[in-house]
């Protein structure tokens, strides 16, 4: 075989093999796979926000998205600290913790 014909072969089977991981729904919190419906701030229920200020008082919430955890309905908060650093809560609809990252 010469060089030519080895570089297609080898890049055929990588493109082939490369997309069977993708979205391969792993079950990781940042599954390409999975879709987020962000929601205005406004819009999240009182016990959601109840529920995130007794978990971390100090921190300011930027965003929101209806998403699934443990295959539940949730309500995704993301704030950030004053030092900087971003955390994410997962809280059910009517005010259940259900994770943090």
């Amino acid at each position: 075989m010469n060089k030519s014909r080895i570089f297609t072969t080898i890049m055929v089977a990588c493109l082939t093999i490369l997309p069977c991981g993708c979205g391969a729904g792993d079950g990781d919190d940042d599954d390409v796979a999975r879709t987020k419906e962000p929601i205005p701030l406004d819009q999240v229920p009182s016990a959601v926000l109840a529920t995130a200020k007794q978990h971390e008082p100090n921190i300011t919430w930027i965003a929101a998205a209806k998403d699934k955890y443990d295959g539940k309905d949730s309500i995704e908060l993301k704030g950030k600290a004053k030092n900087g650093k971003i955390k994410e809560l997962e809280i059910a609809p009517d005010g259940t913790f259900l994770g943090a990252e």
